[in-house]
């Protein structure tokens, strides 16, 4: 839905993935979508680049989530609430609730 304005499929669904889970690591959201690792690597990596995401390390793995400094966070956010908001019910549950672990 937003793939003309973000230029990629993966950068929608991985921007998505973040809004609803707030951080995540890059493995997480390669196997939840059945994503090559080195693509989402190299999206997230652009990202934080561009200011857009922030990453930090918690042990030995590197987290990102979105930027809360970034000027036009809550503008990004609303977007992504509008395009998470027509997403069918069923592709939620799928990719974008995070498998919590015993």
């Amino acid at each position: 839905m937003l793939e003309p304005l973000l230029e990629s499929p993966i950068k929608e669904r991985i921007l998505l993935y973040l809004l609803t889970n707030k951080d995540s690591f890059p493995r997480e959201i390669a196997a939840n979508f059945s994503f090559n690792f080195t693509t989402v690597l190299y999206q997230l990596r652009k990202m934080e680049h561009a200011g857009l995401l922030y990453s930090q390390l918690r042990g030995k793995v590197r987290l990102y989530g979105l930027n809360p400094r970034y000027p036009f966070r809550k503008e990004l956010e609303a977007l992504l609430q509008k395009a998470y908001s027509f997403l069918p019910q069923a592709e939620k549950d799928k990719f974008y609730i995070r498998r919590r672990r015993p």
